[in-house]
């Protein structure tokens, strides 16, 4: 057997009535979304003896650790509270407390439909070991910010299309997965080096495809995204985006042109990124004038202006945490090989 290849028991063997899931939810600040994501766990059709949920605690200091432990839920809830390491550590510390055979990676910000827990233990039990990919369209009530308009659109972009699997893809979209056990173990779970710039989806969605696991886009693993971002975090998720770009190329040794948004060869983000180059802090004041007319398209809610005027704003911060990760890591340009 090579080494890429991924030694487990095909998951068809196992009674369907013995095959259970791990919920498990990373979280930090987020009391109130993180309430309705689990009282939407409540209702799930599948019997709750079926999968149990964990919550870890990121270092929240906003009572959702007290409001957890106060919750009578119908399923097995645990909760794990450690200092705020990130998201990526978050994962793994919940991974490494699963009891079952599945594991479902589910945000803090998702309301579970009542069969997003049985579609992900249907699809193992039949196409496992896989990284099944659920699908989570805005919540009704969040497509009011440019924002969260562009977010779903690069989300139905990537799902695209939605009547039959996806091939392997890096592009993963974490806030709703499953896979196995065995085959998180054996990837070595989510780089929790990826914590100061993100990027440790797409670093693991790489390293899943690696080891020949399939990747399966399953639509009815359905649940419903409570999208909501400052504008400041949005400037600041943006630049990290790009940041990130710079060490999944160097991590990967892939050239960072090929990675998305990573070109800066021509057009607009040639010119951005040579102005970002030469005076960042001029251009960062630039990128709040930027959003500000974000927030005013926002108020009159002109879907044209929001989406576009987000795009750019994004693409301009990405650019600026590109060049300036590059800059920092004395790269001295930001395309080519890593």
């Amino acid at each position: 057997m090579s080494a890429t290849s991924v030694e487990v028991t095909r998951l068809s063997t196992l009674p369907a009535e013995q095959l259970r899931a791990s919920v498990l939810i990373p979280t930090y600040n987020r009391k109130s979304f993180l309430l309705r994501t689990l009282d939407s766990l409540n209702h799930q059709s599948i019997a709750p003896d079926r999968f149990e949920v964990i919550v870890v605690s990121d270092g929240s200091s906003d009572g959702s650790d007290e409001a957890v432990r106060s919750l009578a839920t119908r399923y097995l809830l645990r909760l794990v509270s450690q200092r705020n390491q990130g998201p990526a550590a978050a994962s793994n510390t919940a991974a490494r407390m699963a009891r079952h055979e599945i594991l479902i990676f589910l945000d803090d910000d998702q309301l579970a439909s009542p069969d997003l827990v049985a579609v992900h233990l249907e699809v193992q039990q039949h196409q496992g070991p896989a990284l099944v990919q659920g699908f989570y369209p805005l919540a009704p009530g969040y497509d009011r910010r440019g924002a969260s308009l562009v977010y779903e659109r690069w989300l139905m972009r990537s799902f695209e299309p939605v009547d039959r699997p996806h091939p392997i893809s890096p592009e993963i979209w974490s806030a709703n997965i499953s896979l196995p056990l065995e085959v998180w173990q054996r990837v070595g779970g989510f780089d929790e080096g990826f914590r100061e710039y993100g990027g440790e989806d797409t670093d693991f969605g790489i390293r899943v495809a690696a080891l020949a696991v399939p990747v399966i886009f399953e639509p009815r693993a359905l649940s419903y995204h409570l999208h909501e971002v400052s504008y400041r975090a949005a400037r600041r998720q943006a630049f990290s985006g790009g940041k990130a770009i710079v060490h999944l190329a160097r991590k990967h040794s892939l050239a960072i042109e090929t990675m998305s948004g990573g070109s800066t060869r021509a057009g607009l983000n040639r010119q951005m990124a040579a102005a970002w180059r030469s005076a960042p802090r001029a251009m960062d004041a630039l990128g709040h004038a930027l959003t500000a007319s974000l927030w005013a398209a926002d108020q009159i809610r002109v879907r044209t202006f929001q989406v576009a005027l987000a795009r750019l704003v994004h693409r301009y911060y990405k650019v600026g945490g590109l060049v300036a990760e590059s800059t920092r890591l004395g790269s001295g340009r930001e395309n080519g090989a890593a």
